[in-house]
């Protein structure tokens, strides 16, 4: 389990992440958005639905903290989660985010 000065840290990082990666004018039509349970946090994003006052959300990494190394998976054609091999394991959160917002092998932001 993540520490609470970690969690804050991540915190930081991820709203920081997602104030600049949303431009302000954009962010009535698609939102990013995390949530973290325990030693795993899953990176999402959500656009308005059909519904009125919905959002549908589409995951688009999840991240997670196993043997003092951060993971990061993405979903494959069957919607579960599967191992980025691209993407080595690392103790630095935001070295991994980095990555996912690269994307070099295309997985995370189609």
């Amino acid at each position: 389990m993540l520490d609470s000065f970690t969690v804050c840290r991540i915190e930081s990082i991820l709203d920081g992440y997602i104030h600049e990666k949303v431009p302000a004018p954009l962010r009535t039509m698609v939102k990013l958005t995390y949530r973290m349970d325990q030693n795993e946090l899953i990176l999402t994003e959500e656009r308005p639905a059909q519904e009125r006052y919905r959002w549908d959300k589409l995951d688009i990494a999840r991240f997670e903290w196993d043997e003092h190394r951060w993971k990061v998976f993405a979903k494959d054609k069957h919607d579960c989660w599967d191992t980025v091999d691209a993407i080595q394991p690392c103790q630095h959160f935001e070295d991994l985010l980095e990555q996912v917002e690269r994307d070099e092998a295309g997985v995370f932001w189609r």
